[in-house]
């Protein structure tokens, strides 16, 4: 629970339901179009972003409420037995530097360490880099993205 100019703000972090499938994959979409991207762009970027509800339990996926309503989400992504991938963590655009996707990303990594991983990675969005950085996470190299000519950065923390 969180306090916000003398009102009260209620966050909840709980695991995602299959029926929520299409509810956060609009929303990863609407965050992603918040950073300009072309047209072309975001019809790419559409497929990576859709979560199906069958990937809700595997993908390990979380929602985080703010009074009663979805406005962000994760998904962890296992690689290894060691390795776990944040595979998405978005923010609905209008509660953007509101606190909760580093709200998001600490229950992210707890999560996982409790699950017995010992590295997180994150492939990142370049307009998000400071965000991991800011909370720790250590730049390893950039990476081919789905977009030809376009790197991005991949990003660990260890747990």
């Amino acid at each position: 629970m969180c306090s916000a100019a003398n009102e009260e703000v209620v966050d909840t972090i709980r695991p995602a339901h299959r029926n929520e499938a299409a509810l956060i994959s609009s929303l990863a979409l609407r965050s992603k179009a918040h950073w300009n991207y072309s047209k072309e762009q975001l019809d790419v970027f559409a497929h990576e972003l859709t979560i199906r509800p069958e990937d809700i339990a595997d993908r390990r996926t979380h929602v985080v409420e703010r009074d009663g309503i979805v406005v962000g989400f994760y998904t962890l992504r296992s690689i290894t037995l060691e390795v776990v991938e944040l595979e998405h963590l978005f923010i609905e655009p209008t509660r953007l530097h509101s606190g909760l996707g580093r709200l998001l990303f600490a229950h992210a990594s707890q999560f996982a360490r409790h699950a017995k991983f010992s590295r997180l990675v994150v492939q990142s969005d370049p307009n998000a880099a400071g965000f991991y950085s800011a909370l720790g996470a250590t730049l390893e190299r950039y990476i081919t993205s789905s977009i030809p000519g376009r790197l991005i950065p991949l990003f660990y923390l260890k747990l």
